[in-house]
Formats: structure tokens, C-alpha cells, sequence
């Protein structure tokens, strides 16, 4: 083994030991706070475990109710990345989140059985850590055969999560936000025109996206046929559109944030991705570009009036990925549900 070799190999091996000992610090110290939480409140302690991706907590939302209507008495405690601790903070059905360091730190704690009841609504691929190289596995979800190559035969992602939660499958409840005061100043500030369409055009799955070209050549269409100004947001954007009723919004706003715009838009147009969660929690008819998602041809991850198509039309062909959908495809979906305006 070279030296250079050699200093990598214990850089990587200092990384995840300092990892792992910190983990186990946290949890140990979460213990002795939840601990004292309960004996001062004198209540049970519930864990819900949904830590990511910030459309599947918004997707799971209802559950959130289910549980507090399960443990009305309860303290009803979050499992959470940090990044997206707002979506649960502003959640009234739960009482505090808890922003994860990783998943061993949430292995040992709940192992000190400090929680009366957890529910756990994911599985082994959303139970990872790739610097402690650990995996968590679901034993319900193993039970039920549902993993990520198996997940949408099960129905949609409330339906999923519900079952390997071990909660009662809902009845195709619509998800809901709560925005804050805050929020709304906030977009208060940008001046957003009284109408506008607002798209996101990048998601953080490859396999999910549009080309680049395809938004180019749609956004400029749309502003002009329907008279009204596109505004695009998102982590990032890799879009060249210099049309004047063009605006980038991208990488400005926060999850609500982003949601408060969305529900201002009269119309929302992106990809199977968190903003369209946040337009079907928030009622703005949505036009999302899907297509087939690595196992599954065909797939509805919505409930609520995006999975029923009341409030939603889902643009794809069958069996194919959302990168083949022809503009002229997306263009004729749009028309028949968007008026032109009279001249």
C-alpha cells in the first residue's frame, strides 16, 4: 500500500469512528432529554419516523392526524432531517420535531425503549447512512415485501407508508399544509403578478426530469399563448429562458415558502417531485410530466384530487420515461384544461 493510500484509508476510517462515537453521544443525550420530557409531562412518548424526502412528508401528512387521533393524549415526537424540520414544526397534530443527526443515532435511542410507541413510515433505503455504512431495516415492510423495487404495487405513497408504519390505510385523504403568517409576508415581498403559472423543472432524481431544451422551448409558449407570466422554482435551475414573463425564483425561498407561491399560481406545471406535493396539499390544479420510475411502468405516488385526476392531470405514455414526453404531448395536455384569453 502506497503512503498516499495509506493517509486516505485512516482519514476515512477517523471520519466514520468520529461519526459513529458522536451518534452515539446524541442519542445518549436525546435519552436523558426525552426522558425528563416524560416525567415532567407525565405523558406516553409516540416517535413517527419519516425523516425525508420533503414530498413524502408532505404525502404522509395525514397520518400525522391519524396518530394523534390514535394518541390524543400523547407527545407525539417527529423524526426528521434537519433540512426539512419546517414542513413538521408548523404540523398543530405533532408536538415537537426531532432533527436527526443519522440513523444510528435513532437506532440507539429508540433502543432504550424511551418511546412507548414508535411508527416507522419508511424503509431500508431511506434507513441509510452512507458515513457509518449502516442500513435499518423495517421488519414490517419486510414482512409485507415492500422495499424500493416494490413499493408503488402497493398504491400510493400514503397507502405505502401507512402499511409499513403498521397504521390503518387511509381513505384517499387529501394532505394538507400549514402555512405560517410568515410565510405569506415573505412572498408578500417578491410582488408576484395577480396570475401566473408556476413551474419547477428539476427534481432531485434524474430519471424523473424533462430536458432542459424541452422547459426552454415550453416556458416561452406558455407565457405567450395564455398571457401570463411563468415563474420557476426549485433548488436550482438549469434553464436558459430569457422571455420577459419569465422569472427565476430558484435556490430564494424555503419549502413553505415555495409552498405560499404555489398556491398563489393559477396553475402549476413540474415533475413527479416535492413541489408537486406541495401544489397538491396546496389546491392549485397541477399538470405533472411523469413517466415510467425504474421498476414500475405505470404509477400514481398522489392521493387527495392529484391521485383521483379532480384537481390534476398526470402527462405521460405508458412505459415510457418522462425524458421521451414530446413537447407537442405536454403543449396539447395544457391546452384543453387552460383557456386562451380573448383579444
Amino acid at each position: 500500500m502506497s503512503l498516499q493510500s495509506f493517509i486516505a484509508l485512516w482519514k476515512h476510517r477517523y471520519r466514520k469512528y468520529s461519526h459513529i462515537a458522536k451518534a452515539h453521544l446524541l442519542a445518549y443525550r436525546a435519552q436523558l432529554y426525552f426522558s425528563s420530557k416524560k416525567r415532567r409531562l407525565k405523558k406516553d412518548l409516540v416517535a413517527v419516523i419519516r425523516t425525508e424526502h420533503f414530498g413524502d412528508i408532505v404525502a404522509v401528512e395525514p397520518l400525522s392526524r391519524q396518530v394523534r387521533a390514535l394518541h390524543p393524549d400523547a407527545h407525539i415526537v417527529w423524526f426528521v432531517k434537519p433540512v426539512f424540520k419546517e414542513l413538521v414544526d408548523t404540523n398543530p397534530n405533532v408536538d415537537e420535531s426531532f432533527p436527526e443527526f443519522c440513523v444510528t443515532q435513532r437506532q440507539v435511542l429508540l433502543k432504550t425503549s424511551v418511546f412507548d410507541q414508535v411508527y416507522e413510515l419508511q424503509f431500508r433505503n431511506n434507513n441509510h447512512c452512507p458515513v457509518c455504512d449502516v442500513f435499518v431495516e423495517n421488519p414490517l415492510a419486510i414482512a409485507k415485501g415492500i422495499n424500493v423495487h416494490t413499493y408503488f404495487n402497493f398504491g400510493n405513497l400514503l397507502e405505502v407508508f401507512a402499511q409499513v408504519g403498521g397504521l390503518p390505510i387511509p381513505k384517499d385523504e387529501q394532505p394538507r399544509l400549514y402555512l405560517q403568517e410568515r410565510h405569506q409576508r415573505k412572498v408578500d415581498t417578491l410582488e408576484l403578478p395577480e396570475r401566473f403559472i408556476a413551474v419547477h423543472c428539476q427534481s432531485n432524481y434524474a430519471p424523473k426530469d424533462w430536458p432542459a431544451d424541452r422547459w426552454n422551448a415550453l416556458i416561452p409558449q406558455l407565457a405567450d399563448k395564455y398571457g401570463m407570466p411563468v415563474v420557476e422554482m426549485g433548488l436550482a435551475s438549469n434553464l436558459a429562458v430569457s422571455h420577459p414573463a419569465y422569472r427565476n425564483l430558484c435556490g430564494r425561498l424555503s419549502i413553505l415558502e415555495t409552498a405560499e407561491v404555489i398556491r398563489r399560481a393559477e396553475y402549476f406545471i413540474g415533475l413527479d417531485s416535492g413541489p408537486a406535493h406541495l401544489a397538491n396539499a396546496s389546491g392549485t390544479f397541477g399538470f405533472v410530466l411523469m413517466g415510467s420510475l425504474n421498476e414500475f411502468a405505470s404509477y400514481n405516488p398522489y392521493s387527495g384530487a392529484y391521485g383521483s385526476g379532480a384537481n390534476c392531470v398526470l402527462i405521460r405514455q405508458e412505459g415510457y420515461p418522462c425524458s421521451q414526453l414530446p413537447l407537442n404531448t405536454v403543449l396539447s395536455a395544457i391546452d384543453k384544461k387552460v383557456s386562451v384569453p380573448a383579444k
